[in-house]
């Protein structure tokens, strides 16, 4: 069975090199031998959340944000079932804001932008994790955390970061993140043949 991949609105939420995400993704599934399908979805297309079984999106401009949230909120209860059924959706950057109608996790919007490197650790995976932060959402929950982090800002003022629902994956780090740790990279193959299984 070949996985599918898509890519959501690649052309807008692309701000600081985000899709190395899913050069770095596509190029260990590559090295694998694992067959995929990449599709690149638009803001005017219809998606069909069931088909995939990694989406990812994202960093872009607050303009492009509100777009892609007015555009996503419409398929709330799809994105859900997806979620439940244990399919992958990894969200970076400020991309987090845009998903406060699924109702799962809180966020802020800071006065000033957070901006640095990040070094953290992870359950996911072995070794550090490096990043970079530059945005002015940070999570607030402070529950299903994903990176404990040595420096960088992480929820709601501690020094632990990210959020976890199922395979439902949400950071504020961006670098690309994927590209920057071969570690955490080969985590989501991992988790994808396991999906393909």
């Amino acid at each position: 069975m070949k996985l599918k991949i898509a890519h959501l609105f690649p052309n807008e939420l692309n701000l600081y090199g985000e899709n190395g995400n899913i050069k770095a993704l596509t190029f260990l599934l590559n090295e694998s031998n694992i067959a995929y399908e990449l599709i690149n979805i638009n803001l005017e297309d219809k998606i069909n959340f069931n088909e995939y079984n990694f989406i990812y999106i994202g960093s872009g401009r607050d303009i492009y944000l509100e777009k892609a949230k007015k555009v996503l909120s419409k398929y709330r209860e799809e994105i859900l079932s997806y979620l439940r059924q244990d399919k992958i959706f990894l969200v970076t950057g400020n991309a987090l804001s845009i998903f406060d109608f699924l109702n799962l996790y809180e966020f802020t919007k800071l006065d000033n932008y957070q901006v640095g490197n990040t070094i953290s650790t992870t359950s996911l995976c072995n070794g550090k994790i490096k990043g970079f932060q530059n945005t002015n959402y940070l999570i607030k929950s402070t529950d299903n955390l994903i990176f404990n982090l040595e420096k960088g800002m992480g929820n709601n003022n501690t020094m632990l970061e990210g959020y976890k629902y199922h395979n439902f994956y949400v950071t504020s780090q961006i670098g690309p993140i994927l590209a920057l740790n071969e570690n955490l990279n080969k985590y989501f193959v991992e988790l994808l043949k396991g999906n393909k299984e």
